[in-house]
């Protein structure tokens, strides 16, 4: 009797020790979504982000097939560059009802740093976050899948970084200086900023043994200035080496963003000695050109009749009430005859100037430079004088103060 039900009793052992490799005993993930494919982030700071994950796994048929869906972090992404990882695992266990699919909901909270939005504003992208989640049973479909969504910044400050201008200054606020050796000195650059990310460039000075030819710029220090919102911006240069005798120069040159400008220098004088006091008026100097009435651009020639004793003269221009000035000609008018002999220094009193520029004593006339002349706004009147120093720095000659106007 025992021998009758015998071949029954081993179908149902080799029906039995089948199970295991049915189809329902294996699992994958099918799709990884998030509940929102575009989340919008802090442009000016570090965000806070909450994301939920919806996770469809696999079922199968009779019977379930359990097991556990997990990630074991999650990427930020910008430009397919990893910029930050958040090492967050995120798991939950999966009954595996047969013959369904199964939704597991994933929900996380992270924060965003501000130095990977500066970089998609940089880069003109959203942030990428991305996860994989893997099922401890999966085979087919693949045990893994990745789902992403997009951090967006926004706000004021979400477009790229952009300079419109930059304006440089002596830490006392003037746009040159005449100095004595080893003198503290320092420059001082103002921007103006839309957008957010960061500026790039390096403090550069040009000393006086190169500045009688071609300037040779050489590093001072780096600049590195993070940005965040459409506002002005201050950089203050170090120490400016004032060992070295005669004219040198300095600026900021920046590296990122690309300035849409050339971008403006400062000069000053290092004299041999301090100076001494003044034991004298100055003597009224003769200058030659401009005539009254030319306009102020490029071309205008300033020039004045040298000075014994002088080691240096500098040209300044000051401000003058706006407006156009009278009797404007197209031309430059050059006389021979000298102008101006008694001084006017009474107009100049308590003036600051605009800017200017130093030139050795055997230099008697000029021509303005483009950035120098961008320090001076269009359609305004200035008053301009020459001074002439020693080689202590002490003021030994003066010309009148003359109205010029730059259309």
């Amino acid at each position: 009797m025992n021998l009758r039900f015998l071949p029954l009793a081993l179908a149902f052992l080799v029906s039995a020790s089948v199970l295991p490799l049915a189809p329902g005993a294996f699992a994958g993930i099918l799709s990884v979504d998030t509940t929102q494919a575009r989340i919008p982030i802090s442009s000016v700071g570090p965000s806070t982000v909450t994301v939920t994950w919806q996770v469809v796994r696999l079922g199968g048929s009779a019977p379930s097939n359990p097991g556990t869906v997990s990630s074991p972090s999650g990427a930020l992404i910008v430009n397919g560059t990893v910029l930050a990882t958040i090492h967050r695992p995120l798991s939950r266990f999966a009954p595996g009802p047969a013959a369904t699919n199964e939704n597991l909901i994933f929900t996380e909270t992270f924060t965003v740093p501000q130095g990977v939005a500066f970089r998609a504003i940089k880069s003109g992208v959203p942030i990428v976050y991305q996860r994989t989640f893997t099922d401890s049973l999966g085979v087919t479909p693949p045990p893994s899948l990745s789902g992403t969504t997009l951090l967006t910044p926004s706000g004021p400050g979400s477009v790229p970084l952009n300079v419109s201008r930059m304006e440089l200054r002596f830490d006392d606020d003037s746009r040159f200086k005449v100095l004595p050796k080893d003198r503290r000195l320092r420059a001082v650059a103002r921007l103006n900023t839309s957008g957010s990310g960061l500026i790039r460039g390096q403090w550069e000075v040009a000393t006086a043994a190169t500045t009688a030819g071609t300037p040779v710029f050489r590093p001072l220090a780096l600049v590195r200035q993070p940005v965040a919102g459409s506002r002005p911006v201050t950089i203050t240069s170090p120490p400016l080496p004032t060992r070295f005798e005669g004219n040198n120069l300095v600026r900021l040159r920046l590296d990122e963003p690309d300035p849409l400008f050339d971008e403006p220098q400062l000069q000053y004088y290092v004299t041999p000695e301090s100076p001494l006091p003044q034991r004298q008026d100055p003597q009224p100097m003769l200058v030659t050109s401009p005539s009254l009435g030319t306009p102020l651009t490029l071309t205008t020639r300033f020039a004045w009749q040298g000075l014994p004793g002088a080691h240096l003269y500098k040209l300044e221009i000051f401000g003058a009430p706006p407006g156009p000035g009278g009797n404007v000609v197209a031309n430059d008018v050059v006389t021979a005859v000298p102008l101006d002999r008694a001084p006017d220094t009474e107009s100049l009193r308590g003036l600051r100037p605009l800017t200017g520029i130093v030139v050795p004593a055997a230099v008697t006339e000029l021509r303005l430079q483009g950035h120098t002349l961008a320090h001076l706004p269009n359609d305004r009147r200035y008053l301009w004088s020459v001074r002439a120093l020693d080689e202590e720095g002490a003021v030994i000659g003066r010309s009148p103060a003359r109205e010029i106007y730059k259309p």
